[in-house]
C-alpha cells in the first residue's frame, strides 16, 4: 500500500518536528514537507499535491481558514485537517466552512490523529472526541454564519478565546503583552466582524453546537 503523503503547516517548530517524526515512523504515512508559514504551505501544496494537509488555524501571514480556502483552489485533491489549541465551535465550523474535512485539537492523542488522517483520506469527515463531547454533529444541516468571520486576524482569534474564558480587557492585555487600548480596538473589530452586539453574544456564538455551513467532497 502506498503511503499517504502529508504536508504539515504549523508555526511551532517543536510540534512540527514531533509530528513529522511520529508520522514518518508509521508505515502508512509520509511527511513530504513541513513549514511554519501559511503562504509557503499554499505554494508547496500547489507543487507537491499532498493528499492530506495538517493545518494549524493560527498561522501567518494567512490564518488557517484563509489558507485552507486557497488550498481548495491550488490543490483541490488535498484534504485539510484543522489543528488548534482552540475547541470553540466557531473555529471548528469556520474551518469546515473553509473546506477542511477534519478538525482535531492539540490535546488529541496520536491514535486520534492517525484516525483523522485515514478518515479524511478515505473521503470522510472527522472531528476529535474533544469536539464531539461538546455536541458537535458534522451531519447537521447548514446554518447561517457571520459573513466576515474568515477575516478575523490571528490576534483577534486569540483575544476572542480570552473573552470566552471570561478575561477582562486588562487581564487580556497582561496575558498577551499588549495595551488595554489595543485590546479594546480588537474587541470592537471582533464584534463588528462577527456581527454580534456584545461579549455575551460572542461567547454564545463560540459555544454554539449547531452545524456548520456547506461543505463538499
Amino acid at each position: 500500500m502506498e503511503k499517504i503523503r502529508i504536508l504539515i503547516a504549523e508555526d511551532h517548530k517543536l510540534i512540527r518536528e514531533t509530528w513529522t517524526f511520529i508520522l514518518n515512523n508509521d508505515s502508512r504515512f509520509s511527511v513530504v514537507a513541513s513549514c511554519s508559514d501559511s503562504g509557503e504551505a499554499v505554494e508547496i501544496a500547489a507543487v507537491r499535491k499532498p493528499e492530506v494537509v495538517l493545518m494549524d488555524i493560527n498561522m501567518m501571514p494567512l490564518n488557517g481558514f484563509e489558507a485552507t480556502a486557497k488550498l481548495a483552489t491550488v490543490s483541490p485533491e488535498s484534504k485539510v485537517i484543522g489543528l488548534s489549541f482552540y475547541s470553540e465551535m466557531l473555529f471548528v465550523k469556520k474551518m469546515f466552512s473553509a473546506g477542511a474535512k477534519g478538525y482535531i485539537t492539540k490535546n488529541s492523542s496520536r491514535e486520534e490523529m492517525y484516525e483523522a488522517i485515514l478518515a479524511v483520506h478515505a473521503g470522510g469527515l472527522f472531528v476529535c472526541e474533544e469536539i464531539r463531547a461538546q455536541g458537535f454533529d458534522i451531519t447537521l444541516p447548514p446554518v447561517n454564519e457571520p459573513a466576515n468571520a474568515f477575516s478575523l486576524t490571528n490576534k483577534e482569534i486569540q483575544i476572542s478565546q480570552c473573552i470566552r474564558q471570561g478575561l477582562r480587557s486588562k487581564e487580556i492585555a497582561d496575558k498577551l503583552n499588549i495595551s488595554i487600548k489595543t485590546v479594546e480596538a480588537h474587541r470592537h473589530n471582533i464584534l463588528r466582524k462577527l456581527q454580534v452586539k456584545n461579549s455575551i453574544s460572542l461567547v454564545s456564538l463560540m459555544n454554539s453546537k449547531n452545524g456548520y455551513v456547506k461543505y463538499s467532497f
